[in-house]
């Protein structure tokens, strides 16, 4: 492992790299909250100490309803808790290689800032949950989240890259979207929208329990009623149609994207679209190229963004 991708997201943290050809994907809730022993009352936390102060890591957390940082905040990205997250990933992966590529949200993007971010991470002295030192790796860079989802892309798609391109990014929270044109990312024209999937599971949360009643269901109940129509909870089925929620997302996200767009939709010739809500949009825009494996484009890409510095 030479190379590793880190697609740290409002919601899920993504990596990926390759070993002896094989590739090797992790991902995780990204929660993580200031560690104390008082929180634990026996429970087990992947910790990691950053500069002599340790954080919990994991979806433990909220399964025991400790109050986790905010993610979405605008400096939580270069925190000690993101540092953390960063930590988490390498020891979780046992990554020893060279190169490190992440990214910034794309309208928080810009060179200096880039520059900084990977200067502050450095910077850091970061220890496992034994003690033992994270060694970070001799090269890092910093660059638009989405871009993953670019350089995904190329790699099965040559012929795009002296195309404009505009890459849709729909995370947890967000739906980015940034452009390239013949190659090259176009500082400053980024947009974001809260218009995530987490609006999308919230909305059939709330139709659920206007339905059903309510009960605890996390993110991979919701997931198995969009898919299945239907949840299990304690052996009893319960059905829900979410056609009409998913067919009013895709219309907002449909219409956001055109009218912020207006004339710049003729110069695209290319529309890419990753990030784990792809699944709810794919079939929307006639046009799209199709990236493969779409939750985790970003930290692949990443990952051969990486290679190409090599």
């Amino acid at each position: 492992m030479d190379v590793i991708g880190i697609d740290i997201g409002y919601g899920y943290t993504k990596s990926f790299t390759v070993a002896s050809e094989t590739q090797r994907k992790l991902i995780f809730q990204t929660l993580v909250s200031p560690y104390t022993p008082e929180i634990s009352f026996g429970i087990k936390f992947g910790t990691i100490t950053v500069n002599g102060k340790k954080y919990a890591i994991g979806e433990e957390l909220m399964l025991n309803q400790i109050p986790c940082e905010i993610t979405t905040r605008e400096d939580f990205v270069g925190s000690p808790s993101y540092m953390a997250i960063l930590g988490y990933v390498l020891s979780r992966t046992n990554f020893h290689g060279k190169v490190l590529v992440t990214g910034l949200p794309p309208t928080f993007y810009y060179k200096k800032r880039a520059e900084e971010l990977s200067e502050l991470i450095k910077e850091q002295w970061i220890t496992d949950d034994t003690g033992k030192p994270i060694l970070l790796p001799e090269i890092i860079r910093v660059i638009p989240q989405g871009a993953g989802i670019f350089f995904s892309s190329v790699i099965n798609h040559p012929s795009i890259f002296e195309k404009n391109i505009l890459v849709v990014d729909i995370g947890y929270y967000t739906l980015d979207i940034i452009f390239f044109t013949k190659g090259k990312y176009v500082e400053g024209a980024a947009m974001s929208f809260p218009m995530g999937v987490k609006r999308i599971y919230d909305e059939i949360r709330k139709v659920f329990g206007k339905t059903h009643g309510s009960f605890s269901k996390d993110d991979e109940s919701i997931e198995e009623i969009i898919k299945y129509g239907k949840y299990t909870h304690s052996g009893k089925e319960y059905e829900l149609n979410v056609t009409e929620i998913i067919n009013s997302y895709r219309g907002m996200i449909n219409s956001t994207i055109k009218s912020h767009l207006g004339d710049m939709v003729k110069l695209i010739n290319y529309v890419l679209i990753g990030g784990g809500g792809v699944n709810l949009f794919r079939e929307t825009i006639s046009g799209i190229i199709p990236v493969e494996d779409p939750q985790f484009a970003n930290a692949r890409g990443f990952y051969y963004y990486g290679k190409e510095i090599l």
